[in-house]
């Protein structure tokens, strides 16, 4: 296996059957893992009857160690300074962390773009109108940057791994036709799990009622934040919690490489 060209496969293909594992010497599991992923997003996006409401998580494996090069073709800024020998310097990390990110948002724009619900302007750049779609959008992180890929102006030794805000603190955006007065920020504080109850509001289900008396339920409404731009000035939710507990690694884990050698 090789970070992020070359890596075991597994299918899920349904409850009850067994997973169906594609070793790293087949063809499905060679490529480079973000375009892989968005790929069969959109074979299964595509795949969906029409008329009939569906939803996909596209859990991109990037931005992530172990650091590698992204294909040329994703990366459109003019990235210099990388070393050649794809050492392990704080330099070189954060350069590699630029291309991925970039190859990451170029891909999810051919996302967008083969499923319809975007167009390419002349210059290739993503044209999306949230108007003109019935589809709810959401760019989610799962947890802040990592030591050197830090930038100011935050502080590296306050990220993933402690509960500090650069560690728990993720970008969220959200688009769709519900949403007024686009492209502004929400000061409000929010949780990833207040997630749950607005893809609730967006279907038409009152999690409440849907979810057992039984389970506890912390997700907080999200979507007045969307549909009502004065709503910043009465947050809903008061809290957030957080915890850290380090976690469990095998003993051949490698981070950092940019190439994993046999």
């Amino acid at each position: 296996q090789n970070g992020y060209y070359v890596g075991q496969r597994v299918e899920d293909p349904a409850r009850g059957r067994a997973a169906i594992i594609k070793q790293p010497s087949s063809p499905a599991s060679r490529g480079y893992r973000t375009t892989l992923e968005a790929n069969y997003a959109i074979q299964w996006i595509k795949s969906q009857p029409k008329k009939t409401p569906w939803m996909t998580t596209i859990a991109f494996s990037a931005a992530h160690t172990p650091y590698q090069p992204a294909p040329r073709s994703l990366v459109y800024s003019d990235i210099s300074g990388l070393g050649n020998d794809c050492s392990d310097s704080a330099v070189d990390s954060r350069l590699l962390m630029t291309q991925m990110v970039e190859a990451m948002d170029k891909e999810l724009g051919r996302v967008l773009v083969e499923t319809r619900l975007a167009t390419r302007n002349a210059d290739g750049t993503v044209n999306f109108d949230p108007k003109k779609t019935n589809t709810v959008i959401v760019v989610v992180g799962d947890n802040g940057s990592f030591a050197g890929d830090v930038r100011l102006p935050f502080d590296p030794s306050l990220s993933k791994g402690t509960v500090y805000q650069t560690g728990v603190w993720v970008p969220m955006i959200i688009a769709g036709p519900m949403v007024v007065a686009p492209n502004r920020r929400v000061e409000s504080m929010t949780n990833v799990v207040d997630l749950f109850g607005f893809f609730g509001d967006v279907a038409g289900i009152d999690v409440r009622k849907a979810v057992p008396a039984t389970h506890g339920l912390d997700s907080m409404p999200l979507l007045p934040y969307l549909t009502n731009p004065d709503q910043d000035n009465s947050p809903i939710r008061t809290s957030n919690f957080a915890q850290y507990e380090p976690n469990t690694r095998s003993s051949n884990y490698v981070s950092g490489t940019c190439v994993i050698k046999s």
